[in-house]
């Protein structure tokens, strides 16, 4: 495509990460229709940098276009929700391992912050709002666990790994099960935080056993 034709990247990468985070934080949820006109109305950018950055995140395997017709989110079939899973379980043990238990304080201050969200959240009186800061939390917590690793390649797949099963799907199909426990079973993996590496792991992988086994029970 000439340059004449095709949209400064700048301006594409602004469009592409707009949608990323759009999908990763479930304000665009899967299976949904993307509007070209309605994202370019709203990023104030012509129609030809949303369609090179949805052609994009075509090729990534993210959505479905049909030409004059549709853009539509992919929806993850049950064998791709249980592989991101089982990734995500070993990346972040793998962060744990390599943070060798040496976490900055202004870290683990805003781990600590997170898991006192979470256990405030049961006095959140609207179930709708409960769960959506739940989501919240949770991608941030897991998040900030990546991030111990110090390692940008790893944080960008683990990213790409969220935007095929974000955390919005993950709690539909988990959350109401665990809520009871969800906090708690975080708190401990905090617990372990930085002084037992080896205990923080074996309740990190015990936490994504029991979602593993919700998933599997419920055909997830």
């Amino acid at each position: 495509m000439s340059a004449r034709t095709s949209a400064p990247r700048s301006l594409v990468d602004r469009v592409y990460e707009h949608l990323l985070e759009q999908i990763i934080s479930g304000a665009i949820r899967y299976g949904d229709t993307i509007s070209i006109k309605g994202v370019a109305a709203r990023l104030s950018v012509s129609s030809m940098p949303v369609r090179e950055a949805l052609k994009r995140l075509e090729y990534e395997g993210v959505v479905s276009i049909k030409p004059r017709s549709s853009c539509r989110v992919r929806v993850p079939s049950r064998k791709a929700i249980l592989e991101v899973y089982a990734l995500r379980e070993a990346l972040e043990a793998f962060a744990l391992s390599r943070s060798e238990g040496k976490i900055p304080p202004v870290t683990l201050s805003r781990i600590q912050g997170i898991v006192e969200r979470m256990r405030a959240l049961p006095g959140e009186a609207d179930p709708v709002e409960r769960e959506k800061k739940a989501v919240a939390l949770d991608r941030q917590f897991h998040s900030e666990i990546c991030a111990l690793a110090g390692n940008d390649m790893l944080n960008e797949f683990y990213r790409q790994l969220t935007l095929r099963v974000n955390m919005t799907l993950m709690h539909e199909k988990t959350y109401h099960s665990l809520e009871r426990d969800w906090a708690e079973m975080h708190a401990e993996v905090l617990s372990c935080l930085p002084g037992n590496t080896t205990r923080a792991i074996e309740l990190l992988r015990s936490h994504f056993a029991t979602a593993r086994g919700i998933l599997e029970r419920n055909g997830g």
